[in-house]
């Protein structure tokens, strides 16, 4: 065998050798982040299960409604996406109720929020806080600063649309 042809086979080995490293680097760098990823699933998800009520209630201002302490109770619906809205928007996930979930709405409404929920755009569902505040749900469009619009009249109308849609 020539020098030329030895010369060129180790070349070969080489490329092919830095493909098959970097190709095992890839995937077991994935395999790392979807480990991570499945960590910080469960971390929420137990957040999800377990809301701060003390916490909740001291952002709300008043207790909690009933109807919300039964929605995230049913652990089966806080972890199932929602009803619609005026036939555009849905809630595709629910909240955890804790001091991590603490929206600066600064620019979009007057106040904070701690998210119920988030619909498919990514707008927050939320109580309004105030002693005097009635159970509405509401919608702020992260789009168009200050449009904030019913999204149910009630907790327990959205639990109800909640069970009959689940």
């Amino acid at each position: 065998m020539s020098a030329n042809r030895s010369v060129q086979l180790v070349l070969v080995i080489c490329f092919w050798g830095f493909v098959i490293a970097v190709f095992v680097s890839w995937k077991l760098r994935d395999r790392r982040r979807s480990k991570a990823s499945s960590i910080e699933r469960t971390e929420l998800v137990n957040r999800l299960f377990h809301p701060d009520w003390q916490f909740y209630e001291r952002h709300l201002q008043r207790p909690a409604p009933a109807a919300l302490r039964e929605l995230y109770a049913d652990r089966r619906l806080v972890a199932i996406a929602g009803p619609n809205h005026n036939g555009k928007n849905e809630i595709s996930t629910f909240m955890p109720l804790d001091k991590d979930s603490v929206v600066d709405s600064a620019g979009l409404i007057e106040h904070d929020v701690i998210p119920i929920a988030f619909s498919d755009d990514g707008d927050p569902i939320y109580l309004r806080p105030g002693a005097a505040e009635p159970d509405t749900v509401y919608i702020a469009y992260h789009d168009d600063p200050g449009k904030v619009l019913v999204f149910a009249d009630s907790v327990a109308g959205l639990l109800e649309k909640l069970r009959k849609e689940n």
